[in-house]
């Protein structure tokens, strides 16, 4: 008879699996063998059935047994470090919410203010860690980062964690906030009072520049250790805090350029990354907004109109666009501001807004960086044509508690914004306006007030690396199209630019996109992916609502 090992592993059925929408799973997690039995006759074996009653029972009892022995998992991780910053993170009976998952795992580490000074003051780094679902974790977890600038990781991580599932099977998944924003000393300034709505321009900005300067002030002797080089030296020091040799990293927006020089200064450190809408230091924020937002709404206008149904139905947004505009400006230069009333899209009050050109030109721009909301955009502007606003001001509302509820430091924005990007903006895209709004003459009435700092001139080249990494774009991206990652790929030596023709800023949730980054960090390599799926990820279908019906009745649809 041929001999044959047996294998025991142990099932504990305490090890809950999360599911993707965040609860979990009551299924027994497996881990890796245990024991190796002596050999068995094959014969043995079979004489009582793989699936026989008898094989189950012993099998069960083996097993119940093995779960009840010193058989477990070496951990990879520094226990005596990691356990000195991270406890279970608090779970129901002291915020009224479930931990993101099973395990979760949530602590500070202190840190200098200024690094290079042992007596600056201490601030602290907040930090969350979701834990591999396998009890064996492999040993370099992944670190997300958050774009804005400002905004908070571990915010972050409600959002998003559940489409990291695939690989948080075998990675921890570490989310820092960054200094100066979420709970790592955050840098904010003061928010406009509730009343902002209801206000001219005039008042707006006269408010604004007087809270600018009582904010540049506030943080003038702080806002220069709060910029990207300081954040990186920030994220090297939890890595060795929680015991890690290596990580991967992934990072969106402005996260992407934290990645890169984190890239550049602790290479060793780094084994792939992911860069989703890439903005390096060369973007100098915001130079090409106005650029490249106008590019996203004309390829949608486009992509209307060779849409039959929704040519019919909306025509040209960007001539009706125009009609709106002048339309806004007449009733300023009166002194007659459109007021619209519209029912809160959350609980169905009446509430008031006053639209004027900068307000309609920003909420065209929010909407530029949401598939989803892309798709409203012909409705929304026809609407508006036709004066009615009520869809335009309920987009508006959601944009505004969006906003809130990312809870941008907006302080240390400035500071990151101001220092890193103004400083080379040199390119005759600083004069070009969206829609008759210039973002570079709104930054630059913040960044002549803000305190400046000067970085080292090796922070502005270009990165150079060999490093994996895997860059990914959206073809309606408004603000950090394909253009940029194409532009930094050409300098790294193992990575691939990937483009969703659909997709807009942020394509990580969309479509394959998931699984094509879990095999990426499997393999920490771009070879052999199959990436095909990737151009399937297309527009929506425009929002043709009760109109479609309307037009069927008139014939137009066949």
């Amino acid at each position: 008879m041929r001999k044959i090992n047996v294998y025991i592993f142990r099932l504990d059925p305490l090890l809950t699996s999360p599911l993707p929408g965040g609860g979990t799973s009551p299924l027994p997690s497996v881990t890796a063998p245990c024991v190796t039995l002596p050999s068995a006759s094959m014969q043995s074996w079979q004489g009582e059935g793989w699936g026989g009653v008898r094989f189950s029972k012993i099998f069960f009892i083996l097993v119940l047994a093995m779960s009840l022995t010193a058989c477990n998992p070496q951990s990879n991780k520094n226990e005596s470090t990691e356990n000195s910053i991270l406890k279970p993170c608090p779970g129901f009976s002291e915020t009224g919410y479930p931990p993101l998952v099973d395990g979760a795992e949530c602590g500070e580490l202190l840190v200098n203010e200024n690094p290079d000074n042992p007596q600056s003051k201490k601030i602290s780094l907040n930090i969350l860690r979701l834990p591999a679902i396998s009890p064996v974790a492999e040993k370099d977890p992944l670190f997300l980062i958050q774009g804005g600038p400002g905004g908070s990781s571990v915010e972050m991580a409600k959002q998003i964690h559940y489409v990291f599932w695939d690989v948080r099977k075998n990675r921890d998944l570490i989310f820092v906030d960054q200094r100066g924003t979420g709970k790592s000393n955050p840098l904010k300034c003061k928010k406009p009072p509730e009343a902002v709505n209801d206000w001219k321009e005039m008042q707006k900005r006269e408010w604004m520049d007087t809270e600018i300067q009582r904010c540049a002030d506030e943080f003038r002797a702080s806002s220069a250790f709060y910029t990207t080089p300081y954040a990186v030296r920030d994220l090297d020091l939890v890595r060795q805090a929680l015991g890690y040799e290596s990580i991967n990293l992934w990072g969106g927006s402005y996260g992407t350029r934290v990645a890169m020089e984190y890239a550049r200064q602790f290479p060793a450190n780094l084994r792939s990354m992911v860069l989703d809408g890439v903005a390096p230091v060369e973007l100098a924020l915001p130079d090409y907004f106005a650029r490249d937002a106008m590019q996203s709404l004309t390829k949608i206008n486009e992509h209307c109109l060779q849409d039959v149904n929704c040519a019919l139905l909306y025509g040209n947004m960007l001539e009706k666009i125009a009609v709106i505009l002048k339309r806004l400006e007449r009733a300023e230069s009166e002194e007659k501001p459109i007021t619209i009333e519209y029912p809160d899209p959350r609980h169905d009050q009446t509430k008031t807004m006053i639209l004027n050109a900068r307000e309609f030109s920003m909420l065209i721009f929010s909407a530029l960086y949401s598939r989803d909301l892309a798709a409203l955009l012909p409705k929304i502007i026809s609407d508006a044509e036709k004066e009615d606003y009520q869809l335009l001001a309920s987009l508006n509302d959601l944009a505004t508690k969006s906003f809130a509820n990312l809870e941008i430091s907006d302080a240390m924005r400035y500071s990151v914004v101001c220092n890193e990007d103004r400083s080379l903006s040199t390119s005759s895209e600083s004069s070009a306006t969206f829609l008759e709004y210039n973002f570079v003459e709104e930054m630059d009435r913040v960044c002549s007030r803000w305190p400046k700092t000067e970085l080292t001139a090796d922070f502005y080249h270009p990165l150079k690396t060999d490093i994996p990494a895997l860059l990914l774009s959206g073809g309606f991206d408004p603000v950090t199209p394909v253009f940029w990652a194409e532009k930094v790929n050409k300098k790294f030596g193992h990575s691939l630019s990937l483009q969703a023709p659909g997709g807009h800023h942020i394509v990580s949730t969309e479509g394959c996109v998931p699984q094509l980054i879990a095999q990426f960090y499997e393999r920490a390599s771009t070879k052999d992916l199959k990436v095909d799926c990737v151009q399937n990820i297309l527009p929506l279908p425009m929002d043709l609502g009760a109109n479609r019906e309307n037009k069927k009745q008139e014939g137009v649809e066949k």
